[in-house]
């Protein structure tokens, strides 16, 4: 049971629990195969991930209940805007109307940056602080709960809903924690942006070398 509860967690609003435990084998074994696509997908392992989504997919498309599925969608466009890509969640955005999830609803909004103050007493509370530091446009406060969350996808997602204000070190410590799990893909985008955010060329010269490697599979 605590098991199931942990990957309930996992896959609502990457890691931020906030619904019940799954009571049914489809959504247990839905559950299961989102979170190892969420593991594959940041571990750069393509092939792996899509395989595990699709299942995720399949399982959560054997009820009418819709909000398993959307929240898998939204959960996929919330993965992809934290190693910074673009994504509407145009998948959960199709769903939306046969669901009417407030909660999920307020979460899509903060992932476009178009959220208000409303909203914000509907996201998950680990970014409650910092989606009303930055809609203050207080950039500093908003970077500190960056730098004081433990999770790291919270982390790369918050750093990437401000990323144009975001300052060297907190981008450093995305790459950090990113590598500490193992996550090649964040890795990559994160140190991507970096050196287009440093101006120390020695350090940009470094940062372009690790790259190199890390994108050569025979070296």
């Amino acid at each position: 049971m605590i098991k199931v509860i942990l990957l309930a967690c996992t896959l609502i609003f990457l890691s931020a629990c906030s619904t019940s435990t799954p009571k049914n084998d489809w959504q247990i074994q839905s559950v299961n195969a989102y979170e190892s696509h969420q593991k594959h997908f940041l571990q750069n392992d393509d092939s792996l991930s899509n395989i595990d989504l699709k299942r995720a997919i399949k399982y959560a498309k054997q009820s009418s209940d819709l909000t398993t599925l959307a929240t898998i969608y939204l959960s996929k466009c919330a993965l992809h805007v934290s190693v910074l890509e673009e994504d509407s969640c145009q998948e959960y955005l199709s769903l939306e109307p046969l669901v009417k999830d407030d909660k999920l609803h307020s979460y899509y909004l903060f992932l476009q940056n178009n959220y208000n103050q409303n909203d914000i007493k509907n996201l998950p509370s680990k970014y409650r602080t910092f989606a009303t530091y930055k809609l203050q446009k207080n950039y500093v406060a908003a970077q500190k709960e960056i730098l004081a969350s433990d999770d790291i996808i919270s982390k790369m997602i918050m750093g990437s809903l401000m990323k144009d204000s975001l300052h060297v070190s907190a981008v450093k410590s995305i790459i950090y924690k990113a590598s500490f799990y193992g996550y090649k893909k964040s890795v990559i985008s994160w140190m991507e942006f970096y050196r287009t955010k440093t101006t120390d060329l020695k350090e940009k010269n470094i940062i372009e070398e690790k790259l190199k490697i890390l994108k050569d599979s025979k070296r």
